[in-house]
Protein backbone atom coordinates (compact mmCIF):
# COMPACT_ATOMS: atom_id res chain seq x y z
CA UNK A 1 0.00 0.00 0.00
CA UNK A 2 2.74 2.43 0.86
CA UNK A 3 4.70 0.97 -2.67
CA UNK A 4 1.70 2.17 -4.56
CA UNK A 5 0.94 5.39 -2.68
CA UNK A 6 4.66 6.39 -3.08
CA UNK A 7 4.41 5.47 -6.76
CA UNK A 8 1.38 7.94 -7.34
CA UNK A 9 3.12 10.89 -5.74
CA UNK A 10 5.88 10.69 -7.87
CA UNK A 11 4.11 10.27 -11.12
CA UNK A 12 1.76 13.21 -9.98
CA UNK A 13 5.15 15.17 -8.94
CA UNK A 14 6.74 14.61 -12.71
CA UNK A 15 3.39 15.48 -14.22
CA UNK A 16 3.77 18.94 -12.68
CA UNK A 17 7.33 19.29 -13.04
CA UNK A 18 6.31 18.69 -16.78
CA UNK A 19 4.05 21.19 -17.05
CA UNK A 20 5.97 23.85 -15.38
CA UNK A 21 8.42 22.97 -17.89
CA UNK A 22 6.22 23.35 -20.86
CA UNK A 23 4.86 26.52 -19.59
CA UNK A 24 8.24 28.08 -19.35
CA UNK A 25 9.60 26.75 -22.58
CA UNK A 26 6.07 28.18 -24.42
CA UNK A 27 6.98 31.10 -23.15
CA UNK A 28 10.84 31.09 -24.18
CA UNK A 29 11.90 32.42 -20.85
CA UNK A 30 13.62 30.82 -18.40
CA UNK A 31 12.37 30.95 -14.98
CA UNK A 32 15.48 32.56 -13.52
CA UNK A 33 15.55 35.44 -15.75
CA UNK A 34 11.62 37.06 -14.67
CA UNK A 35 13.64 38.92 -11.76
CA UNK A 36 16.14 40.43 -13.65
CA UNK A 37 13.65 41.82 -16.24
CA UNK A 38 11.17 43.54 -13.31
CA UNK A 39 14.56 45.55 -12.34
CA UNK A 40 15.59 46.76 -16.06
CA UNK A 41 11.79 48.31 -15.84
CA UNK A 42 12.11 49.94 -12.73
CA UNK A 43 15.53 51.52 -13.84
CA UNK A 44 13.84 53.08 -17.04
CA UNK A 45 11.40 54.74 -15.15
CA UNK A 46 13.41 55.86 -12.22
CA UNK A 47 15.16 58.77 -14.74
CA UNK A 48 11.72 59.71 -15.95
CA UNK A 49 10.90 60.94 -12.19
CA UNK A 50 13.72 62.43 -11.42
CA UNK A 51 13.72 65.05 -15.25
CA UNK A 52 12.22 67.41 -13.24
CA UNK A 53 14.42 69.09 -10.38
CA UNK A 54 12.60 71.40 -8.00
CA UNK A 55 14.74 73.64 -6.11
CA UNK A 56 13.38 75.36 -3.17
CA UNK A 57 14.68 79.21 -3.28
CA UNK A 58 14.61 81.22 -0.46
CA UNK A 59 14.59 85.28 -1.07
CA UNK A 60 13.70 88.26 0.35
CA UNK A 61 9.87 89.36 1.44
CA UNK A 62 7.11 89.94 -0.52
CA UNK A 63 7.39 93.46 -2.45
CA UNK A 64 11.33 93.46 -2.11
CA UNK A 65 13.44 93.97 -5.43
CA UNK A 66 14.86 90.02 -5.26
CA UNK A 67 10.97 88.38 -4.63
CA UNK A 68 10.19 90.31 -7.82
CA UNK A 69 13.38 89.47 -9.49
CA UNK A 70 13.06 85.85 -8.86
CA UNK A 71 9.70 85.36 -8.62
CA UNK A 72 10.17 86.49 -12.54
CA UNK A 73 13.04 83.86 -13.53
CA UNK A 74 10.74 80.89 -11.72
CA UNK A 75 7.95 82.26 -14.44
CA UNK A 76 9.91 82.43 -17.75
CA UNK A 77 11.90 79.02 -16.52
CA UNK A 78 8.72 76.94 -15.71
CA UNK A 79 7.75 77.97 -19.81
CA UNK A 80 10.73 77.63 -21.17
CA UNK A 81 12.36 74.49 -19.27
CA UNK A 82 10.10 73.28 -17.09
CA UNK A 83 12.64 70.47 -15.89
CA UNK A 84 13.76 72.62 -13.87
CA UNK A 85 11.39 73.84 -11.32
CA UNK A 86 11.82 76.95 -8.97
CA UNK A 87 9.51 77.35 -6.01
CA UNK A 88 9.97 81.20 -4.60
CA UNK A 89 9.92 81.10 -0.84
CA UNK A 90 9.90 84.63 0.73
CA UNK A 91 11.24 85.10 4.17
CA UNK A 92 12.25 88.25 6.60
CA UNK A 93 15.22 89.38 3.88
CA UNK A 94 18.18 87.85 2.34
CA UNK A 95 20.22 87.34 5.10
CA UNK A 96 17.18 85.06 6.95
CA UNK A 97 17.32 83.39 3.24
CA UNK A 98 21.21 83.07 3.63
CA UNK A 99 20.70 81.08 6.56
CA UNK A 100 18.32 79.25 6.06
CA UNK A 101 20.37 77.86 3.25
CA UNK A 102 23.65 77.33 5.48
CA UNK A 103 21.06 75.46 7.94
CA UNK A 104 20.01 72.87 5.34
CA UNK A 105 16.25 73.93 5.17
CA UNK A 106 16.77 75.83 1.64
CA UNK A 107 18.01 74.32 -1.59
CA UNK A 108 19.40 78.27 -2.93
CA UNK A 109 19.22 81.83 -1.30
CA UNK A 110 19.24 85.18 -2.42
CA UNK A 111 22.57 87.04 -1.12
CA UNK A 112 24.65 90.09 -1.51
CA UNK A 113 28.40 90.43 -1.52
CA UNK A 114 28.29 92.04 1.56
CA UNK A 115 26.36 88.91 3.72
CA UNK A 116 28.81 87.14 1.92
CA UNK A 117 31.40 88.91 3.57
CA UNK A 118 30.28 88.80 7.08
CA UNK A 119 28.87 85.21 6.74
CA UNK A 120 32.37 83.83 5.47
CA UNK A 121 33.87 85.58 8.73
CA UNK A 122 31.05 85.01 10.57
CA UNK A 123 31.17 88.43 12.09
CA UNK A 124 28.22 91.31 11.72
CA UNK A 125 24.56 89.80 11.21
CA UNK A 126 26.72 86.26 11.67
CA UNK A 127 28.10 86.63 14.55
CA UNK A 128 27.67 83.37 16.69
CA UNK A 129 26.10 81.51 13.38
CA UNK A 130 28.86 79.21 12.90
CA UNK A 131 27.51 75.89 15.06
CA UNK A 132 24.01 76.38 13.11
CA UNK A 133 25.74 76.53 9.39
CA UNK A 134 25.63 72.95 8.34
CA UNK A 135 27.04 74.08 4.54
CA UNK A 136 27.70 77.35 2.62
CA UNK A 137 26.66 78.91 -0.49
CA UNK A 138 28.74 79.69 -3.48
CA UNK A 139 28.82 82.36 -6.16
CA UNK A 140 26.57 80.99 -8.39
CA UNK A 141 24.64 83.69 -10.27
CA UNK A 142 24.91 87.33 -10.23
CA UNK A 143 21.61 89.56 -11.30
CA UNK A 144 22.04 93.03 -10.14
CA UNK A 145 23.48 95.98 -8.26
CA UNK A 146 21.49 98.04 -5.51
CA UNK A 147 22.86 101.73 -5.20
CA UNK A 148 21.44 102.55 -1.87
CA UNK A 149 20.98 106.10 -1.19
CA UNK A 150 19.09 109.23 1.12
CA UNK A 151 15.38 110.76 0.08
CA UNK A 152 13.62 113.69 1.57
CA UNK A 153 10.34 114.98 1.05
CA UNK A 154 10.39 117.81 -1.18
CA UNK A 155 8.93 120.48 0.80
CA UNK A 156 12.07 120.05 2.67
CA UNK A 157 14.67 119.75 -0.07
CA UNK A 158 16.32 122.88 0.73
CA UNK A 159 17.50 121.56 3.60
CA UNK A 160 19.45 119.14 2.65
CA UNK A 161 22.44 119.40 0.00
CA UNK A 162 25.27 116.86 1.71
CA UNK A 163 24.42 113.66 3.64
CA UNK A 164 26.14 115.09 6.37
CA UNK A 165 22.79 117.82 6.66
CA UNK A 166 21.36 114.31 8.08
CA UNK A 167 23.58 114.83 11.17
CA UNK A 168 20.34 114.52 14.07
CA UNK A 169 17.62 113.38 12.08
CA UNK A 170 14.87 110.67 12.47
CA UNK A 171 15.58 108.55 9.58
CA UNK A 172 14.37 104.80 8.51
CA UNK A 173 17.78 103.44 6.86
CA UNK A 174 15.74 100.74 5.64
CA UNK A 175 14.72 97.79 7.62
CA UNK A 176 17.13 95.75 10.25
CA UNK A 177 19.10 93.06 9.17
CA UNK A 178 18.51 93.98 5.21
CA UNK A 179 21.85 94.06 3.31
CA UNK A 180 20.03 97.38 1.59
CA UNK A 181 20.04 98.77 4.91
CA UNK A 182 23.00 97.71 6.42
CA UNK A 183 24.77 99.33 3.55
CA UNK A 184 23.23 102.53 3.84
CA UNK A 185 24.05 102.35 7.74
CA UNK A 186 27.53 101.50 6.99
CA UNK A 187 28.02 104.76 4.47
CA UNK A 188 26.39 106.93 7.30
CA UNK A 189 28.60 105.44 10.03
CA UNK A 190 31.95 105.80 8.09
CA UNK A 191 31.17 109.48 7.36
CA UNK A 192 30.85 110.19 11.07
CA UNK A 193 26.81 111.55 10.41
CA UNK A 194 24.40 110.63 14.00
CA UNK A 195 21.13 109.86 13.18
CA UNK A 196 18.15 107.98 14.72
CA UNK A 197 17.06 104.81 13.06
CA UNK A 198 13.11 104.63 12.95
CA UNK A 199 11.93 101.16 12.43
CA UNK A 200 8.95 100.97 10.02
CA UNK A 201 6.70 98.65 8.14
CA UNK A 202 7.40 99.12 4.26
CA UNK A 203 3.43 100.18 4.32
CA UNK A 204 4.04 102.95 6.71
CA UNK A 205 7.23 104.62 5.36
CA UNK A 206 5.09 107.71 3.13
CA UNK A 207 2.63 108.10 5.87
CA UNK A 208 5.33 108.44 8.85
CA UNK A 209 7.22 110.81 6.36
CA UNK A 210 4.01 112.74 5.78
CA UNK A 211 3.33 113.52 9.13
CA UNK A 212 6.80 114.40 10.13
CA UNK A 213 7.60 111.08 12.35
CA UNK A 214 11.05 110.32 10.31
CA UNK A 215 12.84 113.12 8.74
CA UNK A 216 14.32 111.13 5.38
CA UNK A 217 14.07 107.42 4.54
CA UNK A 218 16.47 104.99 2.67
CA UNK A 219 15.92 104.15 -0.83
CA UNK A 220 17.79 102.34 -3.79
CA UNK A 221 17.77 101.37 -7.46
CA UNK A 222 18.25 97.98 -8.48
CA UNK A 223 19.67 96.83 -11.41
CA UNK A 224 19.94 100.59 -12.73
CA UNK A 225 16.35 100.78 -13.76
CA UNK A 226 14.15 99.61 -11.76
CA UNK A 227 12.77 100.99 -7.94
CA UNK A 228 11.17 98.25 -5.23
CA UNK A 229 7.45 97.63 -5.56
CA UNK A 230 7.22 99.37 -1.82
CA UNK A 231 9.18 102.42 -2.84
CA UNK A 232 6.91 102.33 -5.97
CA UNK A 233 3.79 102.93 -3.26
CA UNK A 234 5.69 105.05 -1.77
CA UNK A 235 6.43 107.40 -4.39
CA UNK A 236 2.69 107.43 -5.28
CA UNK A 237 1.84 108.59 -1.49
CA UNK A 238 4.86 111.00 -1.15
CA UNK A 239 6.97 113.60 -3.51
CA UNK A 240 10.05 113.06 -2.60
CA UNK A 241 14.10 114.46 -3.28
CA UNK A 242 17.31 112.41 -3.64
CA UNK A 243 19.64 113.82 -1.80
CA UNK A 244 23.51 112.71 -2.58
CA UNK A 245 26.80 112.54 -0.98
CA UNK A 246 28.82 115.54 -1.50
CA UNK A 247 32.29 115.24 -3.46
CA UNK A 248 34.19 114.69 -0.60
CA UNK A 249 31.99 112.67 1.34
CA UNK A 250 32.14 110.41 -1.76
CA UNK A 251 35.92 110.21 -1.21
CA UNK A 252 36.07 109.37 1.75
CA UNK A 253 33.58 106.57 1.59
CA UNK A 254 35.92 105.33 -1.26
CA UNK A 255 38.95 105.68 0.93
CA UNK A 256 37.29 103.58 3.79
CA UNK A 257 37.00 100.66 0.70
CA UNK A 258 33.13 101.18 0.29
CA UNK A 259 31.77 100.76 -2.84
CA UNK A 260 30.30 103.58 -4.78
CA UNK A 261 27.72 103.15 -7.41
CA UNK A 262 25.42 105.30 -9.35
CA UNK A 263 22.32 104.90 -11.45
CA UNK A 264 20.29 106.90 -13.58
CA UNK A 265 16.99 108.16 -11.60
CA UNK A 266 15.17 107.68 -14.95
CA UNK A 267 13.30 105.60 -15.85
CA UNK A 268 13.46 104.00 -12.15
CA UNK A 269 11.42 107.13 -10.81
CA UNK A 270 8.33 108.52 -12.66
CA UNK A 271 8.65 111.86 -10.85
CA UNK A 272 11.26 114.20 -10.49
CA UNK A 273 13.19 113.73 -7.70
CA UNK A 274 15.85 116.51 -8.28
CA UNK A 275 18.59 114.71 -9.56
CA UNK A 276 19.83 113.28 -12.25
CA UNK A 277 21.47 109.98 -11.06
CA UNK A 278 21.35 108.69 -7.35
CA UNK A 279 24.70 108.31 -5.91
CA UNK A 280 24.97 105.30 -3.15
CA UNK A 281 26.78 102.40 -1.64
CA UNK A 282 26.74 99.75 -4.05
CA UNK A 283 26.26 96.19 -3.61
CA UNK A 284 26.01 93.17 -5.75
CA UNK A 285 23.16 90.38 -5.87
CA UNK A 286 22.88 87.38 -6.76
CA UNK A 287 20.80 83.82 -6.53
CA UNK A 288 23.43 81.52 -4.98
CA UNK A 289 23.58 77.86 -3.93
CA UNK A 290 25.94 75.14 -2.48
CA UNK A 291 27.51 71.65 -4.28
CA UNK A 292 24.07 70.47 -3.34
CA UNK A 293 22.93 71.10 -6.76
CA UNK A 294 25.40 69.98 -9.68
CA UNK A 295 26.98 71.67 -11.44
CA UNK A 296 25.35 70.67 -14.67
CA UNK A 297 21.60 71.74 -13.25
CA UNK A 298 23.60 75.12 -12.08
CA UNK A 299 25.41 75.80 -15.84
CA UNK A 300 21.73 74.97 -17.67
CA UNK A 301 20.15 77.77 -15.14
CA UNK A 302 23.20 80.29 -16.20
CA UNK A 303 23.23 79.73 -20.02
CA UNK A 304 19.06 80.31 -19.60
CA UNK A 305 19.32 83.77 -18.15
CA UNK A 306 22.05 84.26 -20.69
CA UNK A 307 19.65 83.30 -23.30
CA UNK A 308 17.12 84.71 -22.18
CA UNK A 309 17.98 87.83 -20.47
CA UNK A 310 16.45 90.67 -22.52
CA UNK A 311 13.45 88.83 -22.07
CA UNK A 312 13.75 88.59 -18.59
CA UNK A 313 14.75 92.59 -18.50
CA UNK A 314 11.24 93.48 -20.22
CA UNK A 315 9.60 91.92 -17.60
CA UNK A 316 11.43 92.93 -14.52
CA UNK A 317 14.35 95.72 -15.73
CA UNK A 318 16.10 94.76 -12.47
CA UNK A 319 17.67 92.64 -15.25
CA UNK A 320 18.87 95.15 -17.11
CA UNK A 321 22.64 95.21 -16.45
CA UNK A 322 22.44 91.33 -17.30
CA UNK A 323 20.74 91.76 -20.74
CA UNK A 324 23.30 94.54 -21.37
CA UNK A 325 26.84 91.95 -21.13
CA UNK A 326 25.64 88.94 -19.28
CA UNK A 327 29.59 87.84 -18.74
CA UNK A 328 31.21 91.17 -17.98
CA UNK A 329 28.88 91.44 -15.10
CA UNK A 330 30.00 87.97 -13.90
CA UNK A 331 33.44 88.86 -13.85
CA UNK A 332 32.71 91.75 -12.17
CA UNK A 333 30.63 90.57 -9.14
CA UNK A 334 32.49 87.57 -8.96
CA UNK A 335 35.98 90.11 -8.75
CA UNK A 336 33.95 91.99 -6.05
CA UNK A 337 33.17 88.97 -4.24
CA UNK A 338 36.58 86.42 -4.92
CA UNK A 339 36.84 85.98 -1.53
CA UNK A 340 33.93 83.41 -1.48
CA UNK A 341 34.69 80.36 -3.72
CA UNK A 342 32.61 79.80 -7.13
CA UNK A 343 29.98 77.15 -7.90
CA UNK A 344 31.19 74.68 -10.24
CA UNK A 345 28.31 75.53 -12.44
CA UNK A 346 29.39 78.88 -12.91
CA UNK A 347 33.09 77.74 -13.13
CA UNK A 348 32.42 76.21 -15.89
CA UNK A 349 30.72 78.85 -17.68
CA UNK A 350 33.87 81.35 -17.06
CA UNK A 351 36.50 78.83 -17.97
CA UNK A 352 34.35 78.17 -21.50
CA UNK A 353 33.75 81.82 -21.75
CA UNK A 354 37.56 82.17 -21.32
CA UNK A 355 37.78 84.70 -18.26
CA UNK A 356 38.44 82.54 -15.50
CA UNK A 357 41.08 84.91 -13.39
CA UNK A 358 43.97 83.37 -11.25
CA UNK A 359 43.34 84.14 -7.75
CA UNK A 360 39.28 83.42 -8.02
CA UNK A 361 38.50 79.77 -6.28
CA UNK A 362 36.05 77.20 -7.75
CA UNK A 363 33.79 75.53 -4.52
Amino acid sequence: MATKTGLIIGIVLVIVIAIAAIAFLGMGIPPMQQQPQETVVEEQTAPEAGEKITIQWGTSRTGSSGYRALSTLASLLSQRMPEIEIVVVPTAGAVASTKAFARGELDASYTADISFRELYAFKGRFEGFKPEAKRMPLQTLWVFTIDNGIAVPKDKADQYKCWRDLNGKRIFTLPLGWDTGTALRLGLDTLGIKYEHVELDLDAVATALKRGDIDATGIYITGGRSIAPWAQQMMAQVDLVIVNPCPDEIEKLKAAGIPIGESPTSPAFKKDVGVDKLVGVRIYYGFHTGTNIDADTVYKLIKFVEENAKDLAEIDPAYSQIAEDFLAFQVEAVEAAKFVPVHPGLAKYLKEKGVWREGWKEG
